[in-house]
């Protein structure tokens, strides 16, 4: 996402602290999080396909009071009050320009899923399915390409996204994945899912490990290792397993800038630096 500068800092920490208040008030809060998140990638797709209404949204020369009810006119009445209430507040923030208010309202979408998983018990396994998905993707270079292609339609794409999560991952994964394939906020579409992957594991307070193994860690490896990680950095953490044979023994830990690398492919390598 792009670098937001102070105003639209302090707008988008406005609206997403509104849309956490409103779902968490809600007798049905996770019912409210899970599609609010959903109606708030819909109204995005609608502002940006009118780029006049667009530019009014965050035209900081017309009244807080005037872009509210512009807002209010495009929506009122197709979206759940909670969203509308969301939406008039970013319309009457200063924005830096318009495309702030977009990411900023992708954010806060974002955000209201992930708090939504959060509350239903099911964040752990949103952050697992975005991980495994993003790991996928990155596989299979035609399916990245299908995925990112331009030239294809928001709904080709997602269609086509739709056809290979038949059934298999949470209502708030596939919400997550269709807007980053329609619409990747971090370049790739699979880097997009890693970052989403990750923001799940922050909601929850845990770190993320990126683990490189020559084969699947057992039940009992992931752990025993989770455990290890716990006691170094004093707080949960959770582990992004990749599989590549290349290294061909050990293990590749690498959490934030740090990285531990216990690969037998790379003391063999030292053995023949040392030899040379």
């Amino acid at each position: 996402m792009s670098v937001m500068y102070a105003a639209s800092r302090d707008a988008l920490a406005t609206i997403r602290s509104l849309a956490e208040q409103l779902i968490r008030e809600s007798e049905q809060s996770v019912v409210v999080g899970q599609q609010m998140g959903a109606e708030l990638f819909t109204i995005v797709e609608l502002v940006e396909a009118d780029r006049p209404t667009r530019v009014a949204l965050a035209d900081v020369s017309a009244s807080p009071k005037q872009r509210k009810a512009l807002m209010t006119r495009l929506i009122e009445g197709k979206v759940l009050p909670e969203t509308l209430r969301v939406c008039q507040e970013a319309a009457a923030r200063d924005w830096s320009n318009p495309a702030d208010l977009r990411d900023g309202l992708v954010r806060t979408a974002r955000s209201a899923l992930l708090q939504a998983a959060e509350l239903s018990n099911s964040l752990p396994q949103v952050e697992e399915e975005l991980f495994r998905l993003s790991r996928t993707i990155k596989a299979h270079p035609g399916l990245e390409q299908a995925l990112g292609d331009r030239q294809a339609s928001a709904d080709e794409r997602r269609a086509l996204l739709a056809q290979m999560l038949y059934g298999k991952v949470s209502a708030i994964s596939e919400i997550l994945a269709s807007q980053a394939v329609a619409r990747p906020q971090e370049g790739l579409v699979a880097d997009d899912l890693d970052i989403l992957s990750r923001q799940a594991a922050h909601e929850t307070g845990r770190r993320v490990a990126d683990v490189t193994t020559p084969v699947a860690l057992t039940d009992a490896q992931r752990e025993g290792l989770q455990a290890k990680l716990r006691d170094i950095y004093g707080i949960e953490v959770s582990i992004h397993e990749v599989v590549d044979r290349n290294i061909i023994g050990g293990v590749i830990i690498k959490v934030g800038n740090e990285i531990i690398n216990g690969s037998l492919a790379s003391k063999l390598e030292s053995l023949r630096r040392s030899l040379v």
